[in-house]
């Protein structure tokens, strides 16, 4: 035996040990005996062993009761059953021993090589065994470390930038994804947004996904944006992929600029799947008509190039929502192993253009589709909403053209959310005319984020979240404030607001679990008249009613 090997050999007889010794004498192992099953127990604990010899009859605690305490210490320590007992007729001993797969037997009349032999086999096992967990623990954090690369080459999970709001939901099916996505103001005022699906998942994909992420925001800070077309961008994106990544895999993606200040838009579509309009005028969601053309998945003909008369043009509404999804959505199955029946999405997009209020679409869409039972994820799954910011959709119904809502995407830093409140008091006072109840609005918002902050800053700051914090006017005499945020689990026990039918259990709640402040959050029942509380696939949701004491308008 080469190796330096760690034995352990218990037997109360001490012949069985001094035969043990001298048949070791010459290897290259360290032995260790016990003559009873206590000391042998606290040998374990107190050092590293490769294999335990064994005796099964021991007296009081016989071997395979030490064996049990054995396995409390070290699961998986090889242990030879050493024996001279004779098996009955139904091999019930053989059977015994094993029950435990890390369990092996040889009968006291072994010769010296059948010793070596059986302590050989045992611990290269069991030390391939370690190597090979060693492996995969080490392989687990680099894949932990790939997850957060990734996503810090990705956007936040919401966009809120001048006349775009856009959010999007980014599950991989194992740790890290091959899907990329970007958006990209231009300096034209237009907003560049791409979503591609690099073939395959797992790290391959991964490192393909990095790769294009890290090109794409390379190229947006070396080169003029201001005659960017679709086209364009997928040259470029060709040329990358075939060249500097020697095009031995293929992408499919979509590249769509957006100029919200004529809703236009113009895309091309690379072998994706089609772009969804939801269209609130028409009650429905609909892929939008690419007239027959588009182009090819990138990788596939490294010579060829994208033109521009495949280019899709087309005009919107202001209130349009457009959904970019990977093939994973659609993958998603239920336990009958179906796929996501497209003409059910649609319907589900559809009915969600009923909605009033500012959801992300990307989180509603998917929390659905998991409560019909579309569960089981076969490849890497992104959704994408992007629209137009509702502060820039004007308003008929406002005589004087002053916009009845305002959005804020606040980082969790106390200076910011305090600067956001006060715009959001602001806001509530020039509409209204009702010092009272902005300030109930300030104060509200200025307890409930500050609690936020305080509680879960560490956990946003590693998945590079935020807040969306929404506050609509309702004439004649209420305000909606609507916080939108991604918490983890842990986070979100922390601040875990049921949905009971009255306000004030839930604020009982609050004040109980969060205190620290001083105030806690008690204040908020004084001011909030209603409080809504909901979850989409890692998006919460808190909605708060404010009612003025006299209404502001007819």
């Amino acid at each position: 035996m080469v190796p330096t090997y760690q034995i352990l050999a218990v037997d109360d007889e001490k012949f069985s040990l001094v035969l043990l010794q001298s048949c070791l004498k010459d290897e290259n192992c360290t032995l260790v005996t016990c003559d009873n099953a206590l000391d042998a127990l606290e040998e374990i604990k107190k050092r590293q062993f490769d294999v335990v010899l064994l005796d099964i009859m021991l007296g009081a605690i016989d071997g395979f009761e030490l064996r049990k305490l054995i396995r409390d210490v070290n699961p998986k320590l090889p242990i030879i059953f050493l024996t001279s007992l004779m098996d009955d007729i139904d091999s019930r001993l053989i059977s015994r021993i094993a029950d435990d797969r890390y369990s092996y037997y040889l009968n006291k009349s072994f010769k010296k090589q059948q010793l070596k032999d059986k302590i050989e086999h045992a611990v290269t096992i069991y030390r391939e065994e370690q190597e090979a967990a060693k492996f995969y623990r080490h392989l687990d954090l680099e894949l932990g470390l790939a997850c957060e690369v990734q996503r810090v080459l990705l956007p936040l999970w919401c966009t809120l930038n001048g006349d775009l709001l856009s959010t999007y939901l980014y599950e991989p099916c194992f740790r890290v994804s091959g899907d990329a996505f970007d958006i990209i103001g231009l300096e034209d005022g237009r907003h560049l947004v791409f979503l591609g699906d690099i073939v395959g998942h797992g790290v391959q994909a991964a490192l393909y996904m990095s790769a294009i992420q890290s090109y794409l925001k390379v190229q947006h800070n070396s080169s003029s944006s201001q005659v960017l077309e679709p086209h364009m961008v997928l040259n470029r994106l060709s040329g990358f992929f075939n060249n500097n990544l020697r095009g031995e895999n293929h992408m499919t993606c979509i590249v769509a600029i957006f100029d919200f200040r004529r809703n236009h838009l113009v895309f091309q579509n690379a072998g994706h799947p089609a772009l969804i309009r939801c269209s609130r005028r028409e009650g429905r969601a609909f892929e939008v008509d690419t007239q027959g053309r588009g182009g090819f998945p990138i990788g596939w003909f490294p010579q060829k190039m994208y033109l521009a008369e495949d280019n899709v043009e087309c005009n919107f509404d202001d209130d349009d929502v457009f959904i970019l999804y990977t093939d994973g959505l659609i993958d998603l199955q239920n336990e009958a192993e179906e796929t996501v029946d497209e003409e059910v999405m649609l319907d589900l997009l559809g009915a969600f253009t009923e909605q009033t209020n500012v959801i992300p679409t990307p989180f509603l869409l998917c929390s659905a589709l998991e409560q019909i039972g579309y569960s089981f994820p076969k490849d890497d799954v992104c959704v994408v909403e992007v629209r137009k910011n509702p502060e820039c959709i004007p308003l008929p119904e406002t005589a004087d053209g002053e916009q009845l809502i305002m959005l804020r995407l606040i980082s969790l830093r106390t200076a910011e959310v305090s600067r956001c409140v006060e715009q959001f008091g602001r806001f509530v006072q020039e509409r209204t005319d009702d010092e009272e109840l902005a300030t109930r609005v300030e104060l509200l918002l200025s307890e409930f984020l500050n609690n936020v902050v305080e509680h879960d800053e560490e956990t946003h700051t590693r998945v590079q979240s935020g807040i969306l914090v929404v506050v609509k006017i309702e004439p004649p005499d209420q305000v909606l404030a609507t916080v939108l945020d991604r918490q983890s689990g842990t986070a979100e026990d922390k601040l875990h607001i049921p949905m009971p039918e009255d306000a004030s259990e839930v604020l009982e709640h609050c004040n109980r679990t969060l205190t620290s402040s001083g105030r806690g959050l008690a204040i908020i029942r004084t001011i909030a008249d209603s409080i809504m509380r909901k979850h989409f696939k890692g998006l919460n949701q808190t909605e708060f009613v404010i009612k003025a004491e006299k209404p502001w308008a007819s």
